[in-house]
């Protein structure tokens, strides 16, 4: 199997196809109206890695630059997927590597990964891959009874 990693933020639209379908399979479901919305209000630093087989996605991870007053600057993996067909097959080793290559070149010094506490299989990947966890965290969700008038993505202050 040829795999090539593409780095980009706009990814084509038969690619942005394959994210909605890769996505469902997780368990996010997203039209590629909303993908394209959601991507379009990215952070213009965010990049999406592409893990092509010919012209198949077999996987992507998000990355973002990560900004706090916890810790120093770092590159974080927001997301990681690979299609069920492609798993256990070293696409998900080679979008860490890419990702890990990404960082060193943007001048971070880490890769921070989040991931649902029950994904452990995805966790003893990320172990072998040389990630150590650092904390268990809670995400609260509290929602705000806003109801939007437009589809156009939100803009800052």
């Amino acid at each position: 199997m040829e795999l090539q990693i593409v780095r980009t933020l706009h990814p084509p639209e038969v690619h942005l196809h394959q994210v909605a379908r890769l996505n469902d399979q997780v368990g996010f479901p997203a039209t590629v109206e909303e993908l394209r919305q959601r991507i379009e209000a990215l952070p213009r630093t965010d990049r999406l890695l592409l893990a092509l087989v010919e012209d198949a996605l077999a996987g992507y991870a998000h990355l973002r630059v990560a900004h706090d007053l916890f810790a120093e600057e770092s590159a974080e993996v927001i997301a990681i997927v690979v299609d069920q067909a492609y798993r256990r097959r070293g696409v998900g080793r080679r979008l860490i590597a890419a990702a890990e290559l990404w960082a060193k070149e943007t001048g971070r010094s880490r890769l921070v990964l989040r991931t649902n506490v029950l994904s452990t299989p995805a966790h003893a990947f990320y172990v072998a891959m040389g990630f150590e966890q650092a904390e268990t965290s809670l995400v609260f969700v509290r929602p705000l009874q806003l109801h939007r008038t437009s589809e156009e993505p939100t803009k800052p202050p």
